[in-house]
């Protein structure tokens, strides 16, 4: 009957949704306590919300293209419900019914995942292991300082070479459009395109509407270092909402040159992102050899006043997964002065095991017991993970212990340890 039912099963994950071994999820847990290190420091608490929303909700601060790519289903009462597609929202949603002014400005940070549909045959994740933090009240440049401050601390101390911020905002998108005389057709199509990273179509558009005008928009949105170039470039666009979203990125860039962490930005006016929460400054992190984004985050502040309370935030979200991947071995965050010791009892009682591996716990040691002697300890999976093997004798008092570091041997006695 059991070999019956074993045969009806489908061996294999929905697409989308990986399995994590224990060497990878202990070193992503590293990970995990190296960022939350950073987040505690500066104040900021955990919090956790369901993983699911009233798709209602959600679709309130991702728009409308983003329908199809919520994973939804009614629940027992015939609601419309959604898993969360980020952190966002639901802190969001969060903010906007149970926080007061009295509380702000509130500091959140969360380790979560979030669910996206996506096509089989593109083979993109469905699942994403999050880890962000939410500014929420704070309506100024310093609030987006401090996000990106925090964010260059945390992939410094990582260890990520290389990486870069890219600064955009939305506002300078939204005057350009204005400035070409868009409807809002073409407006949408315009930042459909920059998102896509059409520039081709984006080109040929433009050029059809003003060639002199579409000449000065594709020049300014390339990438640049030299901030002061960029706002040489936007004297040219005659909108105020164009020159006051220039001259904020700047104030921002400002701040973190006296900080000496200008190094690690650059200012890209062509980053958009799909959620349509955003409402200011926004910006993408990248690392060489990872061709998908790091993370990415901005301000969003008309969000939370969907929800209740108007209030401004700011804040950002890290891939945990390509984090893990853009580290090496050498990695410091791997390195730990913890030893890994595999203890085998020659003679003596279970219970003389247990007490000894007790105490060299208590010494801050992780121990693995070897109970199977018929085997050799070389054998068994992960003795290449330790660092000590002790055999030890209980009726001589003994242990042998093994340095598989040194390759080196020494006698001590139990009492000794």
């Amino acid at each position: 009957m059991f070999n019956d039912n074993k045969e009806k099963l489908i061996l294999k994950l929905p697409f989308g949704f990986r399995d994590i071994f224990p060497v990878e999820a202990g070193e992503r847990k590293d990970i995990e306590d190296a960022i939350r290190h950073e987040f505690v420091f500066w104040g900021y608490g955990e919090l956790k919300t369901p993983i699911v929303e009233l798709t209602e909700n959600i679709s309130s601060g991702t728009g409308k293209k983003w329908k199809d790519r919520l994973i939804s289903f009614f629940d027992i009462d015939g609601n419309l419900i959604s898993m969360r597609a980020d952190m966002t929202i639901p802190v969001a949603r969060l903010s906007g019914m149970r926080l007061k002014r009295g509380q702000l400005p509130a500091k959140f940070y969360y380790f979560a995942n979030s669910f996206r549909q996506s096509p089989a045959q593109k083979g993109q994740k469905r699942v994403l292991n999050q880890a962000g933090l939410e500014y929420i009240g704070a309506g100024t440049a310093q609030a987006d300082a401090e996000v990106l401050i925090i964010l260059i601390n945390i992939l410094k101390k990582l260890g990520i070479k290389d990486f870069k911020i890219s600064l955009g905002h939305i506002k300078f998108i939204d005057a350009v459009c204005e400035w070409f005389g868009l409807d809002s057709s073409q407006s949408n199509s315009v930042r459909e395109n920059l998102i896509n990273k059409n520039l081709v179509y984006l080109r040929e558009f433009l050029m059809e509407k003003d060639i002199k005008k579409a000449g000065i928009f594709l020049n300014i949105i390339r990438p640049f270092k030299n901030f002061e170039q960029v706002l040489e470039y936007g004297k040219k666009i005659n909108e105020k909402k164009a020159d006051d979203s220039l001259k904020y990125l700047s104030g921002i860039c400002s701040l973190l040159k006296e900080l000496e962490l200008d190094n690690y930005l650059s200012i890209d006016l062509s980053v958009l992102r799909d959620f349509d929460y955003y409402s200011g400054l926004i910006f993408e992190i990248y690392c060489p050899g990872v061709a998908e984004l790091l993370g990415s985050g901005g301000r969003y502040d008309g969000l939370i006043k969907k929800f209740g309370l108007d209030v401004p935030a700011t804040g950002f979200a890290l891939d945990m997964d390509l984090l893990h991947k853009s580290l090496d071995n050498s990695s410091n965050v791997f390195k730990k002065s913890i030893k890994r010791i595999i203890l085998e009892g020659r003679s003596g009682s279970f219970t003389d095991i247990i007490r000894l591996s007790d105490r060299l716990r208590e010494s801050g040691n992780i121990v693995e017991l070897h109970f199977d002697t018929s085997r050799e300890i070389s054998h068994i999976p992960g003795v290449h993970k330790a660092d000590y093997i002790y055999r030890a004798d209980f009726e001589k008092g003994k242990v042998v212990v093994t340095d598989l570091q040194k390759n080196d041997k020494q006698l001590i006695d139990l009492s000794d340890l």
